[in-house]
């Protein structure tokens, strides 16, 4: 897949969402494409070989993965690391009584698309992470969720720049 087409896919799901368009609005973007691409600019994604894979347990997947080095998360969540996996990310009790994510759980999608990169036989999720939340969450739960999960996955080689806006606080 080339990254217009990573794009594509991600602003089908995500671009008419009222929360999202009221956040980048927040920050003095005009559009979803704007904001989203000065989130992940750093990364120069259109350089990367895209696939699109199906993940088969995604529950106990989405678990293993590891959330992206976005600024707001790294604040809020990770403590001291780049990166966290969405399996201790769980663990958090702010992230177990967000609204947003327990919704998710309540009325996960039947078909969902992540975005990851894979380094150093970790998948990082740059899309979906208050999905794989949810999914971690419930895995963690034993909350049954019926759903199709896919990924749109490149390699990625050398240190992931950190992403997202500096005043984001999702």
């Amino acid at each position: 897949m080339t990254w217009d087409e990573v794009f594509s896919s991600w602003a089908k799901d995500e671009s008419s969402v009222t929360h999202w368009i009221e956040h980048y609005k927040e920050r003095g973007f005009n559009s979803w494409e704007e904001w989203r691409k000065s989130s992940v600019k750093d990364l120069h994604p259109e350089q990367l070989k895209w696939g699109l894979y199906e993940i088969k347990n995604p529950l106990e997947t989405a678990s293993d993965f590891y959330g992206g080095p976005f600024r707001s998360w790294k604040k809020k969540y990770y403590g001291n690391n780049e990166v966290l996996q969405f399996k201790e990310l769980a663990q958090n009790l702010e992230l177990q009584q967000d609204t947003y994510v327990n919704a998710l759980i309540k009325t996960f999608p039947k078909e969902s698309i992540l975005i990851g990169l894979r380094q150093d036989g970790k998948v990082i999720i740059i899309d979906g992470l208050h999905r794989c939340c949810a999914l971690a969450i419930a895995h963690q739960k034993n909350i049954i969720i019926d759903t199709k999960l896919f990924i749109i996955l490149a390699d990625y080689s050398g240190e992931i720049p950190t992403l997202g806006q500096i005043n984001s606080p999702t």
